[in-house]
């Protein structure tokens, strides 16, 4: 756990988030001086929607792939919601099959390939790769989880790359995620359906997920 502050205090990782936060800020102003407005925006949300109406499997397997990307994970479930909006319990099911196909991907190409590549990088020097510490592997699933603003794909490559049990990763991180993710899908189906069940359904699991994530944080707070 320790190792893990000192990587999140590090200077190097504070640059590293730097450049992500000027490049994405240059994105958006590349993107307004382009003309892209909420009008344009708007109306190829609904092309896409019908595009993927059409073809439901290439939804899934945005889903399973792009949130291993810097891509928001919410805009996803938004989208899920929408196009599967005649079928809302069967869209949450999806999206969660979805999210953990997503999460085992990219914890295991950080678990092998990626710590290698890294390992192999830093076998001429003196530095190595700490191991995550045995009897903490939960604690450091939950801090990475729970704390607010670090992306999904960052969380899964983080905790992948630590080798944290991947029997205890999967089901913990759906877990931490699922509840808010079925919130997310049942929230846009309604809206876009004109259905307030689901919609009210879908605002009352992101508030429960929310205060559930409090609690754990306060409770994590304690015991450190």
């Amino acid at each position: 756990m320790d190792r893990l502050k000192k990587i999140l205090r590090d200077r190097r990782f504070h640059r590293v988030a730097g450049v992500g936060l000027v490049l994405g800020l240059a994105a958006l102003l590349w993107a307004w001086r382009m003309g892209v407005d909420l009008a344009m925006l708007k109306a190829n949300w609904l092309r896409a929607e019908a595009f993927l109406r059409e073809r439901p499997w290439w939804l899934f397997a945005g889903l399973v792939i792009l949130p291993g990307l810097p891509v928001p994970t919410s805009a996803l479930l938004i989208l899920a919601g929408t196009v599967w909006r005649d079928r809302p319990v069967a869209a949450c099911a999806i999206c969660l099959v979805a999210l953990a196909l997503n999460m085992s991907w990219t914890y295991w190409l950080a678990a092998r390939p990626g710590r290698g590549l890294v390992e192999k990088l830093l076998a001429a020097g003196t530095w190595r790769v700490p191991e995550s510490p045995g009897g903490n592997h939960l604690r450091l699933l939950l801090v990475v989880r729970l704390t607010p603003g670090v992306p999904l794909f960052f969380q899964n490559y983080l905790l992948g790359f630590f080798r944290v049990p991947f029997g205890l990763y999967l089901p913990v991180s759906m877990a931490c995620s699922g509840l808010i993710a079925c919130g997310i899908v049942l929230s846009g189906a309604g809206v876009a359906g004109g259905n307030f069940a689901p919609a009210i359904a879908g605002v009352g699991l992101i508030v429960v997920g929310v205060v559930v994530v409090q609690i754990l944080r306060q409770r994590l707070r304690g015991r450190s």
